[in-house]
């Protein structure tokens, strides 16, 4: 008597088949392809029957909606990850070690502060230019002018500001922490940190970017080797103990927008 295979559970086949898609959207290179994706070669990937994978989608065009709304949520750049590489707060403490001397005087801890700037947001900034993850992010958003349906589109944008919303979150936790141990208050409390975390975070993902965009038509024109000049030739800036360092663009900017939100609290005293 043969024995008939236990069927796999259907939570198991989505999970195989979403998981293969964003692969493969992963390797492409570009969410605008997604929609190119064939059904047997995720099902391949996946490794699940191909009897399973039709009977959750009966047609590719249910697949492709749902992986959209995938890549857009749970599977996203954004899900379970703060805005910022986990190494920033390596980085910032780092900045702090053996500088704790500037904590007496409100320039001293702004020094910190743009110090701190200066190292975290360049990082970010490149690791953002080289994400393939964040890439598929972004051009995720480009769907949502695309043909699908409303409803489609409706779940996508909804997914994507849920994930967003969540590295919003401890984003601002962060800036909490900061100014708790470096003594920094909002110039105006109608400008919240809220506001400052927006569009700090929507600049350096912008000039991002328009890194990627540049460097996937370097070389084409002068113009375009202006340009990543521009993005990407360091710039003087201030440096810890008055001494002079160089910073990128994206941190330089990022900076403009925080010190136009915060100032030296007059009544900190470090602990």
């Amino acid at each position: 008597m043969t024995v008939r295979p236990e069927r796999m559970p259907a939570d198991e086949v989505r999970k195989r088949m979403l998981n293969a898609g964003r692969e493969l959207a992963l390797e492409s290179g570009a969410a605008l392809t997604i929609e190119h994706l064939r059904m047997e070669e995720v099902i391949q990937r996946a490794r699940v029957p191909r009897s399973s994978a039709y009977r959750l989608w009966p047609y590719k065009d249910d697949y492709i909606d749902d992986l959209l709304c995938y890549l857009a949520g749970p599977g996203s750049w954004f899900s379970g990850r703060p805005a910022h590489d986990p190494g920033t707060a390596d980085l910032v403490q780092r900045v702090l070690t053996g500088n704790e001397h500037l904590l007496a005087t409100p320039e001293g801890r702004q020094a910190l502060l743009r110090e701190m700037v200066r190292v975290s947001v360049t990082l970010n900034y490149e690791l953002l230019s080289e994400s393939a993850h964040w890439w598929l992010h972004t051009a995720l958003i480009a769907t949502l002018g695309s043909t699908r349906s409303d409803e489609t589109r409706r779940k996508i944008a909804a997914a994507l500001e849920a994930a967003q919303s969540v590295s919003r979150d401890a984003m601002v936790e962060l800036f909490g922490l900061l100014a708790s141990a470096l003594g920094f208050r909002l110039r105006d409390p109608a400008r919240t940190v809220e506001h400052m975390q927006l569009a700090g975070g929507l600049l350096v993902q912008g000039m991002a970017l328009r890194n990627v965009q540049v460097r996937t038509a370097m070389g084409d024109t002068a113009d375009v080797v202006h340009v990543d000049t521009l993005l990407n030739a360091p710039l003087p800036g201030p440096g810890l103990n008055g001494e002079p360092a160089q910073w990128s663009l994206a941190a330089f900017a990022y900076l403009g927008v925080l010190e136009a939100f915060v100032e030296p609290d007059p009544d900190f005293g470090p602990s």
